[in-house]
């Protein structure tokens, strides 16, 4: 009877031992899973943002043995100020799940979406997905990124003119010299140059802008060449003003010109505002000629990654 009672309580020993190390390895294999779907959504958001990927890989519609880097070329060097490529960003999504198969593993999915910090602009769905209701383990990275939306190019700004730059309206005879902001006067000017060349003119279109727009009556703008001095100043619209016709006929014939930007403003206007002008792709629609446009703008990267 003893012997039949340890026997009892023995197999009850090792049945209980047995859940509890099953239950052990559960845990482990979980626990274990769980790290490794970090691993694959860090490694993966690291090649996304910290790389430009294959050379000019969101130029060609190949998608095997592509690496989608998203970062700005930068001739090869680490992408340590996070900057994206808008272009390489839509070359993504166009296909998406066909390119991050070459950064995640089989089995694995995901989503990808990029939220600017600006309300003004929309946020991009690069890859949607959403995880089957069966899934019960998500990877989310989410970093802050500067995205690059447009490839517009500032020529000239109000902030950018230098010491050494004499507007050629000061003391030119026969005209009233463009003098600076002081603080004794309600108005004054502002002037910075730039160079324009023949190729220019067949690739880019040329906008003034404001930052923050400017209305009619705020001040006004003038384009010259120093050999072709004006004094017919243009109104500002509170909207980016197209510019080709003026540039194309200061040019001319020339292959090279320098032509200056004038603007004359409130005093107060120039401490808090910015007039550039810009050059952007021929044919950039009028409405996508926007002041975010000009800089790269700080995003949330959001990636996350399941396994199916």
């Amino acid at each position: 009877m003893d012997v039949l009672l340890a026997l009892i309580i023995i197999t009850m020993v090792i049945g209980m031992s047995a859940d509890a190390l099953d239950i052990v390895s559960f845990k482990i294999s979980d626990y274990s899973s769980g790290k490794s779907l970090d691993r694959i959504a860090i490694d993966a958001a690291d090649i996304l943002i910290n790389t430009p990927g294959t050379p000019d890989w969101e130029n060609s519609n190949d998608t095997q043995f592509v690496t989608p880097g998203l970062a700005q070329d930068t001739n090869g060097t680490k992408n340590t100020t996070k900057i994206l490529s808008f272009a390489k960003i839509t070359h993504l999504e166009a296909r998406y799940h066909e390119f991050m198969g070459n950064v995640i593993p089989p089995g694995a999915n995901s989503s990808l979406t990029i939220y600017p910090a600006s309300s003004t602009l929309e946020p991009m769905e690069v890859g949607n997905g959403t995880p089957p209701p069966e899934v019960t383990e998500v990877a989310v990275v989410n970093r802050t990124v500067l995205v690059n939306f447009r490839d517009f190019k500032i020529l000239t700004s109000m902030t950018s003119n230098s010491k050494q730059e004499i507007c050629p309206h000061y003391n030119y005879t026969g005209f009233t010299g463009h003098s600076k902001p002081a603080d004794n006067s309600t108005t004054g000017w502002k002037c910075s140059c730039f160079k324009i060349t023949q190729e220019d003119l067949n690739t880019t279109d040329f906008y003034i802008l404001t930052d923050p727009p400017v209305l009619e009556d705020s001040g006004g703008w003038i384009l010259d060449r120093p050999d072709k001095i004006s004094i017919e100043k243009e109104t500002f619209s509170g909207h980016p003003i197209l510019v080709n016709d003026k540039i194309n006929e200061m040019i001319g014939d020339d292959e090279e010109a320098v032509i200056w930007l004038h603007v004359q403003m409130p005093n107060d206007h120039f401490k808090s505002s910015n007039t550039y002008l810009i050059g952007v792709p021929k044919g950039t629609p009028p409405d996508e000629v926007r002041i975010e446009y000009l800089h790269p703008q700080p995003c949330s990267f959001v990636l996350k990654i399941w396994m199916e």
